[in-house]
């Protein structure tokens, strides 16, 4: 790796928020961990939620995993019936984990967002059908609605 703002300079240190990579000119320790200058210039309240656009790239792609690999497990998770609603917690919050930790842990709207529209699609595409006939499956509802508060609240 090279400093991002040396080029020439290699080194094996990268920002704590950002993940550049910094040399030892550039590094400032702060009580969280070596930061870049324009990020150790911020308070902690003032980088929460904003996310780069490669972070931002990356909530959105593991979001797109998020809802392939939805599809088998909600399916699943229907199958299964009578642990429905703790499953639907545990996969909403792995779900949330995924996308906040690809976004580099900043959180925030965009990466909550990403969460519960990612967590929301494999439920509404098994759910269509029964809602398209008329019928209101109240606990598949139900798990849904878990799955995907977990998932955002997961990504905050």
């Amino acid at each position: 790796m090279r400093c991002y703002r040396h080029p020439n300079r290699e080194t094996r240190v990268s920002c704590a928020t950002c993940g550049r990579p910094i040399c030892t000119d550039c590094m400032v320790p702060t009580d969280v961990g070596i930061k870049c200058p324009e990020d150790a210039k911020l308070p902690r309240r003032a980088r929460a939620g904003t996310m780069r656009p490669k972070q931002l790239a990356k909530s959105l792609l593991a979001g797109i995993a998020v809802a392939l690999v939805g599809l088998p497990v909600v399916y699943t998770i229907f199958q299964i019936g009578f642990l429905t609603l703790l499953l639907s917690l545990v996969a909403g919050y792995g779900a949330g984990t995924l996308v906040h930790r690809a976004g580099g842990r900043n959180g925030g709207p965009p990466a909550m967002a990403i969460s519960g529209i990612s967590v929301a699609i494999p439920y509404l595409a098994l759910l269509a059908p029964e809602l398209l006939a008329g019928n209101l499956p109240a606990i598949r509802l139900a798990a849904a609605a878990i799955a995907v508060l977990a998932a955002v609240y997961n990504s905050r």
